[in-house]
């Protein structure tokens, strides 16, 4: 994945519950893997305001070198949410809690299925970014494919 000269980047906001682990985890994953393709903000539909989880920020640093001590937890209607081409509900009770608020573009939801690792140990919350980086690649490629973006090899 990387960034296709001229192209602006594709703009994602992901969004889980508390804003705490699964969405920061998402932004991280997607800015360091896309190669500047992708510009990403995160946020949560019930933010928790205290320090992110100390299993997400060791996942973060060990497999993405990124430092989680600046992030601060934002509810997703504190952004202006037409600027973003798509809103990522990570899971799909998140994803019926943002379709019931009215400033919310419904046509931008994109909904994953990316389980909540509070409370189950460091091993959860690398499963979780393992599948948030499978859910990113087919994302993407979907995306390539509907814009007509696919290289074709050989």
């Amino acid at each position: 994945m990387t960034k296709s000269e001229g192209r602006k980047p594709i703009k994602i906001l992901f969004v889980c519950a508390a804003n705490l682990c699964r969405s920061p985890l998402a932004e991280i994953i997607a800015e360091k893997l896309s190669g500047g393709a992708i510009e990403a903000k995160s946020a949560g539909i019930s933010p928790a305001y205290c320090p992110v989880y100390e299993e997400a920020a060791c996942v973060a640093e060990k497999f993405y070198g990124a430092d989680f001590s600046g992030h601060k937890p934002t509810h997703v209607l504190e952004y202006q949410l037409e600027e973003f081409d798509h809103i990522i509900a990570m899971d799909s009770s998140v994803h019926k809690a943002l379709a019931e608020m009215k400033s919310v573009p419904k046509d931008k939801i994109v909904v994953w299925e990316i389980a909540d690792p509070c409370g189950f140990g460091i091993e959860a919350y690398e499963r979780a970014a393992r599948e948030i980086e499978h859910e990113l690649e087919i994302f993407l490629h979907n995306r390539e494919l509907e814009t007509g973006t696919l290289r074709r090899s050989g």
